[in-house]
Parts: structure tokens; C-alpha cells; sequence
């Protein structure tokens, strides 16, 4: 995502607010999808697509 999104943290009474805004129009989808997998990965509720790991690092060993 380096360079693809600016990326601001507001902090909240509850946790945070993760804001990512896409610098080029054409990469909205691509920030948008990153996005989503940040979601799931920190919801624990997605399910891993196929072809990848279904925990973070898993396809390092």
C-alpha cells in the first residue's frame, strides 16, 4: 500500500478511526480491498480466499 493511500489515525474514546484515502482515482478499488482484508483480519471472521494462508504467516514456514 506504500504510496498508494494516505493513511490518518484519528483516536477515538472507543479505539480508533483508520481513514485510507486513495491518491490516485484509479487505485480507489485497490485501497478499498486492502481495506476489506485489514477488516477481516482483524474481525477474525473472514475466511481465507483460495491460494492464500489462512492465518498471517503461515506460508513462511
Amino acid at each position: 500500500m506504500r504510496g498508494m493511500a494516505d493513511v490518518k489515525v484519528e483516536q477515538t474514546s472507543t479505539g480508533a478511526i483508520l481513514r485510507l484515502t486513495a491518491k490516485d482515482p484509479g487505485q480507489v478499488e485497490e485501497v478499498q480491498r486492502m481495506a476489506e482484508k485489514m477488516q477481516r483480519c482483524m474481525s477474525g471472521s473472514g475466511t481465507p480466499r483460495q491460494g492464500q494462508p489462512s492465518s498471517p504467516g503461515a506460508d513462511e514456514r
